[in-house]
């Protein structure tokens, strides 16, 4: 039996006559994770105590006190002078504790008209606001990194695949290319959610509002959010903006995870159609002539992290009931763990990127024993001929399985061998219908792999760019 007190130390502990268990102060504190908020929480601090003095709550001395008093607590957290304590649960507490300690009675105030409820849910979407402006920031450097490197690979054929066989030649700019839509596209979902987090909830007290005539208009322009929540449960409740912040955090993700698999397949012996460089790999402990992609194949099994934060907040979210349930407190793991693995992805994508090396010797090796160009022969047939499709289909089929009886591709077969399939498989108008190169040029439909098309997406990806540059 705990031993009965006159108080507890807590800053809600006036009801309360015995202390927190050892057990309740563990479980229930959530300093040790959410002190990343810090930032956030002194800047929705000190737009409320302008809107307390403006209601005249506090005079400009009282003011001039908070304001000081919170620009010491965060000097003392960012230079690591800040003592952390469970017993103080959240940093909320912490910073409020500590601004009392600082400036006495004045500090109690702060509080006034305002909750932890509304005070978190601003402090989350504040975070999600600026992090995901970082998030934008590194996804712009690396769609510039892709945009370059397609400009430098316009020029290189590598073999296009679907179910992961040779299907037809590409320009290796359209590889590169095909990412920096994927990752334009996260960009565009990541301003959707950073517009969601983008409002003001503080000032919703616990659930109900507040006992004052508080200026929320005053809160919203200082905090520079584009609009007021109009009711104050949802306000409190809700994480829907966290939720659309872990949609397109674990979009991203994925679209990481299939270019690292790109990556790790096509730097790999078997088809060696990129070399990563020295820095960018790892040796075996064993066998010394390993060269193992492992920054791809991190980001590939960070793209599960993500995908198990998303997982996380569906699951907790799924049935709480309204308003404030202290399950919330949960919410941001999966949020800050978000954030770091998909800002450290993206570094490691863009430095991926920036160094690899295409081996179009090896793409041609490829695509030729692979028959890259069959269809091509067969739309020859079809096109200048005047074969009927299913004909040409199967005169080209028929050329193949003698290229492979032989071991030979079209263009090593010899013309005696071809032209007893079909006399038009002969001449110069048989090596233009099986070229490489001229078989991208022949995909000239709008973002088609040809050369023209290429350039034309090129400059397309140019101007998503510079329209983003002015966000």
């Amino acid at each position: 039996m705990q031993k009965k007190e006159e108080g507890t130390g807590k800053l809600w502990g006036g009801r309360f006559k015995q202390s927190a268990s050892p057990i309740m102060e563990r479980i229930g504190e959530s300093v040790s994770f959410d002190q990343k908020l810090y930032k956030e929480d002194l800047e929705g601090s000190r737009a409320h105590a302008k809107m307390l003095h403006k209601i005249g709550i506090l005079n400009a001395e009282e003011l001039k006190q908070i304001l000081e008093g919170l620009s010491q607590v965060e000097s003392e957290i960012e230079s690591g002078n800040f003592k952390f304590s469970s017993e103080l649960e959240d940093i909320h507490m912490h910073i409020e504790s500590r601004l009392t300690e600082l400036k006495g009675e004045v500090g109690k105030k702060l509080h006034t008209a305002r909750s932890r409820n509304d005070q978190v849910a601003q402090d989350t979407r504040l975070y999600v606001r600026n992090r995901i402006e970082e998030i934008l920031d590194r996804l712009e450097s690396l769609r510039k990194a892709l945009y370059t490197r397609a400009g430098e690979n316009v020029d290189t054929i590598i073999p296009g695949y679907t179910h992961l066989q040779v299907a037809q030649p590409v320009r290796a700019s359209h590889f590169l290319l095909a990412y920096f839509w994927m990752f334009t596209r996260d960009a565009e979902f990541f301003r959707f959610a950073q517009e969601s987090a983008n409002l003001l909830v503080l000032g919703s007290g616990a659930m109900a509002g507040v006992n004052y005539q508080n200026d929320r208009d005053f809160l919203a322009s200082e905090l520079r959010t584009n609009g007021i929540s109009p009711n104050s449960m949802d306000a409190v409740a809700s994480r829907d903006h966290l939720l659309q912040f872990l949609f397109a955090a674990t979009q991203t993700m994925l679209h990481a995870s299939r270019f690292c698999e790109d990556i790790i397949l096509y730097s790999s012996q078997e088809f060696g159609l990129i070399r990563l460089p020295d820095s960018l790999t790892t040796g075996s402990s064993i066998m010394p002539q390993k060269k193992n992609p492992d920054i791809a194949e991190l980001i590939r099994g960070k793209s599960a992290r993500v995908t198990g934060n998303l997982n996380h907040l569906i699951g907790l979210l799924k049935g709480l009931p309204l308003t404030y349930n202290r399950d919330l407190q949960e919410d941001k793991l999966a949020v800050f763990d978000a954030v770091e693995t998909v800002l450290i992805s993206l570094e490691g994508l863009e430095a991926m990127v920036s160094e690899m090396q295409f081996r179009p010797e090896r793409g041609e090796r490829s695509l030729k024993e692979g028959f890259a160009t069959a269809t091509d022969l067969a739309d020859f047939l079809v096109g200048e001929k005047k074969i009927a499709f299913r004909t040409a289909h199967e005169l080209v089929g028929r050329l193949v399985s003698e290229c492979v009886e032989r071991k030979e591709n079209l263009f090593t077969v010899p013309e005696e061998v071809r032209i007893k399939i079909s006399s038009h498989f002969s001449g110069e108008e048989y090596q233009k219908a099986v070229s490489l190169e001229l078989s991208a040029d022949k995909k000239a439909s709008y973002g088609g792999t040809a050369r023209s098309r290429q350039l034309e997406q090129l400059e397309l990806a140019k101007k998503s760019l510079e329209s983003s540059s002015k966000h």
